[in-house]
């Protein structure tokens, strides 16, 4: 089951962690494809890991010292960044699974957008500082936003 939890982290913490990630000197990281290998030419975006293989991936993965703490996490497995860039026209990206075995799942929106994320029982808009609690070993997917330059989005996978 989907849960929605609008202005999740305090306004502050919130607006210190947006202010870095949204910022033009952020590093996110050229990706070309979304889903699988096989994705078409129009299915790209730019990443940021955070944390992976068991190790923090980023010099900005202290943001999220108190977020983890929030949502409970035992074992964390990823947390990557997203940054879709917008589109004249709407895109829904392909279903996938993040990973194959059951854990928890949280995406966390970095912005106001029309770039819907699509699960099997909703479809959440984004929102700032908006986190969905997810299956993220379910079919989900992305999609771009036509009304802003971009989709920034945070997705935590752990335990």
């Amino acid at each position: 089951m989907t849960k929605v939890v609008d202005n999740f982290l305090p306004e502050q913490e919130f607006f210190k962690i947006q202010e870095i990630i949204c910022s033009n000197n952020f590093p996110f990281y050229y990706n070309d494809h979304i889903t699988d290998e096989d994705d078409p030419i129009d299915y790209y975006y730019f990443i940021h890991l955070f944390f992976i293989n068991n190790e923090p991936n980023s010099n900005y993965y202290n943001l999220w010292k108190s977020f983890l703490k929030k949502i409970e996490c035992r074992a964390l497995i990823r947390i990557k960044g997203n940054m879709y860039t917008g589109s004249k026209k709407k895109i829904i990206h392909r279903p996938h699974k993040d990973y194959d075995y059951p854990h928890k799942g949280c995406l966390f929106y970095m912005n106001d957008n029309n770039g819907a994320t699509y699960f099997k029982d909703k479809k959440v808009l984004p929102k700032a500082n908006r986190a969905v609690f997810f299956k993220p070993h379910e079919l989900h997917s992305s999609s771009v936003c036509t009304n802003q330059k971009r989709r920034i989005t945070i997705n935590f996978n752990y335990f």
